[in-house]
């Protein structure tokens, strides 16, 4: 299995190689503030974290895109813009119900990847799935088809039905649970209740009332409503904090005819994918029915034209904008790697753009990115286990043997083969014909070479 990790590896840096993206290292160790800043707490759960002889906590990095652009802020990555990086290693992640390498227990994975730096159009993009596509056909994989979301697309698409930042959040939360239809519309309606998003008739009108209210009045009538509950609070938020938050809840609130719109826009949307092309129609129909201009799906379209420019060797593209993947943090298009043999498992890869986590790690503006990572083990997996065999046609691999009284001849030829650059192999127990047969017949050695008493050297093929 290493063998074959190692051959995938190579050949995708020769391939990103080609194509731009120079490779760049980051550390295992990094602070754990720099994962939590990109993925906003969805990793937490997932990281190895503890805290290192002097104080602070760390992690062992469960990805590298946070490192690599952590190196970039830092002016460790140099060149003019874009900047295009490929990268591999082990990343340390917990995944329940998973399995990751033979040699980790399910502790480690092994992930290359790329990202570009500088770069924010729908022609990045499409260079960004259409390399993601192209490598794994180049590995021999088949198969595999390329699914593609848009988290900026759902975001338009969202507010555009009048939902606050609050109620957006969680909406796109539910996805998931939505894609089960009824019970699942249900089931987030009563969430939505619960977090105050679907009140009750009081409710409603009291939010309606603070809608309406300057801003000056509304918190007033807040403090009044809070004041003697907020005195035997013991917690770090301040009473004025606890005002302010309860206000923009309450403001939030109260609008059950946009919430439970967007609730059932959201269902309708989650049940659509497939084919681009056909189901980019049908997204059309429904923006159209629920009073959203079409002219929100733009992205999408520019996107598909410019990857058509690709030649994907027939791998299919599936539409499916209830992906909603690291939605902490992706700004625009997101996409998955699936495969028919990954079955109820992550894919095989994916990415997308991340334009707000520059800014997020530390600098003042937004510097446009996006990326994909590969699972390399999974690739492996799915790979013939002779895979990278036809490498070594041409260069037969040797066995050399000899009796212990001619053991310095025997380290003779096998120096002298491997200088003319074929593999040969020591035989360190002076074995018989017939174990060293089996031996070589075992480790896929095609010849021996016997080093006799009198120095002679006879060949023999397996």
């Amino acid at each position: 299995l290493w063998r074959r990790l190692v051959i995938i590896h190579d050949r995708l840096e020769s391939f990103l190689d080609r194509r731009g993206y120079d490779v760049a290292a980051t550390p295992i160790l990094e602070n754990t503030e720099l994962f939590l800043r990109k993925s906003g707490g969805e990793l937490a759960s997932q990281m190895y974290s503890f805290t290192d002889p002097s104080g602070r906590q760390v992690s062992l990095r469960p990805e590298f895109t946070s490192s690599i652009v952590r190196q970039f802020i830092d002016g460790n990555l140099k060149g003019p813009m874009p900047q295009r990086w490929q990268y591999h290693g082990t990343i340390f992640r917990y995944e329940d119900n998973e399995e990751g390498s033979v040699a980790s227990g399910g502790l480690e994975f092994q992930q290359l990847g790329a990202e570009i730096i500088g770069a924010s159009t729908e022609i990045a993009d499409a260079e960004v799935l259409a390399t993601a596509v192209q490598g794994l056909t180049t590995l021999g994989v088949t198969g595999h088809k390329l699914r593609i979301g848009h988290m900026g697309v759902v975001n338009e698409m969202l507010a555009a039905l009048g939902l606050s930042e609050r109620a957006r959040v969680f909406v796109v939360n539910s996805f998931d649970e939505l894609r089960a239809g009824n019970d699942g519309i249900e089931a987030v309606r009563e969430r939505a209740t619960s977090l105050g998003l679907l009140g009750e008739e009081h409710t409603r009108a009291l939010s309606q009332l603070a809608r309406d209210m300057a801003t000056k009045d509304a918190e007033g009538m807040v403090e009044g409503f809070l004041a003697q509950g907020v005195m035997g609070l013991s917690g770090q938020r301040t009473p004025e904090e606890v005002f302010r938050r309860y206000l923009r809840k309450l403001k939030e609130g109260g609008m059950p005819e946009v919430v439970d719109a967007a609730i059932h826009f959201s269902a309708e949307l989650v049940a659509l994918s497939g084919p681009a092309d056909r189901v980019r129609a049908k997204l059309g129909a429904l923006v159209t029915r629920y009073g959203v201009d079409e002219a929100v799906l733009k992205p999408i379209d520019k996107l598909l034209k410019s990857l058509s420019q690709y030649d994907l060797k027939g791998v299919p593209i599936v539409l499916d904008l209830g992906m909603a993947r690291g939605i902490a943090y992706y700004t625009g298009v997101v996409f998955d790697i699936d495969h028919t043999k990954v079955k109820d498992r992550p894919s095989l890869g994916g990415g997308g753009r991340y334009d707000g986590l520059v800014r997020a790690l530390g600098v003042e503006q937004d510097v446009p990115a996006l990326g994909f990572a590969y699972s390399v083990d999974r690739i492996a997996e799915i790979l013939p286990s002779n895979y990278g065999s036809e490498q070594e046609t041409g260069a037969v691999r040797v066995l050399v043997t000899a009796q212990e009284s001619q053991i310095s001849q025997a380290v003779e030829t096998a120096e002298r083969l491997r200088a003319q650059g074929i593999p040969a192999e020591l035989d360190l127990s002076s074995r018989n014909d017939a174990e060293v047969a089996k031996y070589a017949e075992q480790r896929g050695i095609q010849t021996v070479m016997r080093v006799g008493s009198d120095g002679g050297v006879s060949e023999k093929a397996i």
